[in-house]
């Protein structure tokens, strides 16, 4: 290990998460924007992904370790493209010791007022429990 990478645990102190690599889907804002700093002053390693790529890179920019943070940027809703966005995030980190499945989007309207295509897009989204 290097000089650097010791001195770098040594400030991060030792936490639960030190060395974890998570992964944050939503990360571009709210929840999983202060989930992403949190994890990152507790010494995790990031991959964090959702569609707003400047969001992304911001909430990387705000990390305290913005070295050990990868954007990987993509839109949830194609589900047919996510076998690919798995394969690339673990190209980029090796591995992923939590997964954070937090993206999502709402529609605020009337029930009467959404369309099908509103609500599908909402479903494929927004992630659902096992």
């Amino acid at each position: 290990m290097c000089a650097r990478h010791s001195a770098g645990n040594a400030r991060r102190g030792s936490t639960p998460f030190s060395g974890k690599v998570v992964w944050i889907t939503g990360a571009s804002s709210g929840i999983g924007a202060a989930l992403a700093l949190e994890l990152a002053r507790r010494g995790a390693k990031l991959v964090l992904s959702a569609r707003r790529v400047e969001a992304l890179d911001d909430v990387k920019a705000a990390c305290a370790y913005p070295a050990d943070v990868h954007v990987h940027p993509f839109d949830m809703s194609d589900l047919g493209n996510l076998p690919l966005q798995a394969e690339h995030a673990l190209g980029l980190v090796g591995h992923v010791d939590y997964m954070i499945h937090n993206a999502g989007i709402a529609s605020r309207n009337r029930v009467v007022e959404t369309t099908l295509s509103v609500d599908q897009r909402v479903m494929a989204t927004n992630p659902r429990p096992l």
